[in-house]
């Protein structure tokens, strides 16, 4: 939930990171399929609601939550035919299967010679969405006599073994269970095995995990389509890179787990699972660093929720520490960029503080301990983990280890606030990642000391910044080279070379972006407000201060947060508020706290005196009937996945569509498409 909220890097207890956060605010939190832990979650929500009262919560649970002031509203199954009515008479489930058909067989629509037939099949299946959604999917390959008729029979199958089980929960179980016994033996097994995944997969993974035996890897791609026309496995709508992510409803994800189980090949499958994510997680070890650092940190982020059944399969099963430690070790830049640190953190002293057996690998684990706690903000804790790692690399010999532990006591040293041995450390960091050829560790070391000595006057900062930001660029690394040109840019601001500082700081906003490090862009934004200020240049610099702040609430990364302030940056907000009336500051300010990211973006690397707005092109621009529609769809709020529903089309066609109109429009956002829709609506008018 933190993480959602963006809220990291801040305490080791994340309940008191939500409690801070809701206090004093208006707002809906939405907690979906609780049921599975429910005790928790009422837990936690009961101290939620009890220290901010005005927090609303909307959670959807098969099973009450039992807090206090909860009101409880059923969710009803969709109205189904009412005998001796007409048909369209308030017949949601009538509707909603005749959608679903017309998607599986084209050019599928109700009329006289089936509508008793499709009646049938919505009052057997209790008007419950996902067992019509099934059902209806079952046309590619069955008639509506066939698809009623087997209903009947998995129901009566299942009637006996589930008496003590709702009528509705018996209804969906039975087509479930219809829909598993429809798949080949080979699909069934594959169903089986694929629940081991957690937030989805790709197919390389699911071949990577569950090939083997019945399941031929060769076969495991179209198997895979077999379970995507049943409706076993969907394609996520929104992913359309170079591997295409599936996914698997709980439900479905549930039954499946249980098959596996009664299988007996669960610890089999579920360790290939673990391989094969510590395997993505090692690969930190080689590509942090190196032009190939993003499209990693990208796919372990993706792959979190993997990452973290892998974690605790290890913990919770195997307790094989060891493990947990080589998968957790290696994420560096992920650490940095992602909003997992306290969970990461949680895994890596729970293992260290279990397996004391000397190894590199404990070595390498208690530094990544030590980076972990000093991001969130604890230079104890921090230079402690450090110091550990610091005497096994001695006892064992290990010179690399040895380096990158040099630099974690150097970034604890920062965090505890003493800048003048920060400084000192950071510099014999650098020269011990320098000597044994640690080119990340020294470009690090080196930016601590940039930093350190920017903060404390010391005219050798750009000696480091530039030293540090030449190692960035010579490696290809995308957040080591935009951490060094935020520092470079800030030193080159000191020195009055405001068009480079200029230069540097938006290239840097631009990188801190595509990494997906949204503090990065905060503490780019507070120096471009510097440089506005120094040029004259006030209301911008105001603007620019408000879409720090704005990004700085959505990160609550202290560690980023506590190298800015350690630079007195906020001395520039009171000569910018020195310069404005009140009411133009806060106007300003407002305006700037109000951009998306994507407007913080424009507006601070384009330039543009005035806040980002759809521009109308400079030719008229003609959308078809259909992208007008689609158009009108997004300012209407819609997602492409509700626009595809409404229109009856793919979700990938309605993604084009999107694409199209914002290239033809000259827009960045959706956003954008909502005013140009409402200024054509207004001119008409």
């Amino acid at each position: 939930m933190a993480s959602t909220l963006g809220l990291f890097h801040t305490t080791t207890d994340p309940v008191i990171d939500l409690v801070d956060h809701f206090q004093g605010k208006q707002l809906l939190l939405v907690v979906d399929n609780c049921e599975h832990i429910i005790e928790p979650v009422a837990a936690l929500l009961s101290k939620l609601l009890t220290a901010a009262p005005t927090l609303r919560v909307l959670a959807t649970s098969r099973q009450v939550l039992g807090v206090e002031g909860e009101l409880v509203l059923p969710v009803r199954p969709l109205p189904t035919p009412v005998p001796g009515r007409p048909l369209a008479a308030g017949s949601d489930a009538v509707a909603l299967f005749a959608e679903r058909a017309a998607a599986a067989l084209p050019g599928f629509a109700i009329d006289e010679g089936n509508r008793e037939l499709v009646t049938s099949i919505c009052q057997r299946l209790d008007g419950v969405p996902l067992a019509i959604e099934l059902a209806a999917a079952r046309l590619r390959a069955y008639s509506l006599e066939d698809i009623l008729t087997r209903l009947d029979d998995s129901f009566h199958v299942l009637v006996s073994a589930l008496r003590t089980t709702p009528e509705r929960h018996r209804t969906l179980e039975s087509t479930v269970d219809w829909s598993y016994r429809l798949c080949s033996a080979a699909e069934q097994d594959l169903w089986a095995r694929l629940s081991v995944f957690a937030d989805g997969f790709t197919v390389g993974a699911a071949e990577e995990v569950c090939a083997g035996d019945a399941v031929p890897r060769k076969e495991v791609f179209e198997l895979i389509a077999g379970l995507v026309d049943k409706s076993i496995v969907t394609r996520d709508g929104e992913a359309h890179g170079r591997a295409a992510r599936l996914q698997m409803l709980g439900l479905l994800r549930e039954f499946g787990a249980e098959r596996l189980r009664e299988s007996g090949e669960e610890r089999v499958v579920r360790l290939r699972h673990r391989d094969y994510f510590r395997a993505l997680a090692l690969r930190g070890s080689t590509d942090y660093f190196s032009p190939r650092e993003l499209e990693w940190s990208r796919s372990a982020r993706r792959e979190h929720a993997n990452i973290r059944a892998a974690v605790e399969f290890c913990l919770t099963e195997l307790q094989d520490f060891t493990a947990v430690l080589e998968i957790v070790s290696p994420l560096q830049l992920y650490r940095v960029g992602a909003s997992f640190v306290v969970e990461e953190y949680r895994w890596l002293s729970t293992a260290l503080d279990l397996d004391l057996e000397p190894s590199e690998i404990r070595a390498r684990a208690s530094a990544a301990c030590s980076y972990a706690a000093s991001l969130m903000g604890d230079g104890d804790e921090g230079e402690r983990r450090a110091i550990e790692s610091e005497a096994l690399a001695k006892q064992l010999g290990l010179q690399q280890v040895l380096a990158d532990a040099a630099c974690s006591i150097a970034r604890a040293s920062f965090f505890r606030g003493d800048s003048a041995r920060t400084l000192e450390l950071a510099r014999e960091a650098a020269a011990i990642c320098r000597e044994v050829g640690n080119a990340a560790g020294a470009c690090e070391a080196l930016y601590r000391a940039a930093v350190t000595a920017f903060g404390m006057g010391d005219r050798r900062a750009s000696e480091f910044a530039e030293d540090s930001l030449a190692l960035a660029i010579e490696h290809g690394s995308p957040f080591r080279t935009a951490s060094g040109l935020w520092i470079a840019g800030l030193q080159d601001w000191r020195k009055g070379e405001q068009e480079r500082a200029t230069v540097r700081l938006r290239e840097a906003l631009t990188l801190f972006h595509s990494v997906g490090f949204v503090a990065g862009i905060a503490m780019c934004c507070e120096a471009l407000a510097a440089v506005a200020a120094s040029e004259g240049d006030f209301e911008r610099a105001a603007c620019l201060w408000g879409a720090a702040d704005a990004r700085w609430r959505g990160s609550a990364a202290i560690f980023a947060k506590a190298v800015v302030r350690s630079l007195d940056t906020e001395l520039v907000d009171q000569a910018i508020r020195q310069a404005l009336s009140e009411a133009s500051y806060h106007a300003a300010f407002s305006r700037g706290a109000g951009f998306s990211v994507e407007e913080t973006l424009e507006y601070a690397v384009g330039g543009p005196s005035q806040p980002p707005a759809a521009r109308p092109p400079s030719e008229p621009v003609r959308l078809t009937p259909r992208e007008t529609e689609v158009a009108e769809l997004v300012a209407g709020g819609m997602s492409n996945r509700d626009i595809a529903g409404k229109l009856v089309i793919a979700q990938r066609t309605a993604e084009g569509h999107v694409e199209r109109i914002l290239t033809k429009l000259g827009f960045r956002s959706r956003a954008q498409i909502a005013v140009w829709v409402a200024e054509r609506s207004q001119t008409r008018e």
